[in-house]
């Protein structure tokens, strides 16, 4: 990968951790929306009303590699592998740093469309948007 990515470094709680000891799958969406959340706020600043228009979700995907600790110095990688008419996709990965080495524990995907929450109903992406990430991944 020869683009740019975002990082999002995730504070693990004990209420992540499962019977097994290990993060639970099912809080991976939460981790993914706060990397893909703070990729827009770090492109777009304040320059978005996340209260008119925004994003839902039309899809999730996830491939679990190696369990996630508490302990884990966790973030996660994000960038935008795709820019539709109304959607965009993110791609994202799971690590940890270690003393030898940044590991993936798991990676994923989501295909996010662009709504009008008043309106109910999908929108284009916006310009703005895209040349924001244009610009971000080079």
């Amino acid at each position: 990968m020869n683009q740019r990515v975002h990082k999002t470094k995730i504070q693990l709680r004990f209420s992540d951790i499962d019977m097994l000891r290990h993060v639970n799958n099912a809080k991976f969406a939460t981790f993914m929306e706060n990397a893909r959340m703070q990729f827009y706020r770090d492109l777009l600043a304040q320059q978005h009303d996340w209260n008119e228009t925004g994003l839902i979700i039309a899809r999730l995907e996830f491939d679990f590699k190696i369990p996630v600790f508490l302990n884990d110095d966790f973030y996660v990688e994000t960038w935008v592998s795709a820019i539709g008419s109304k959607s965009v996709t993110f791609d994202y990965r799971f690590m940890v740093d270690t003393d030898t080495g940044s590991i993936v524990k798991a990676t994923g995907k989501s295909v996010v469309v662009c709504f009008h929450y008043k309106q109910e109903t999908s929108i284009p992406v916006p310009q703005l948007w895209k040349d924001k990430i244009n610009i971000f991944q080079g």
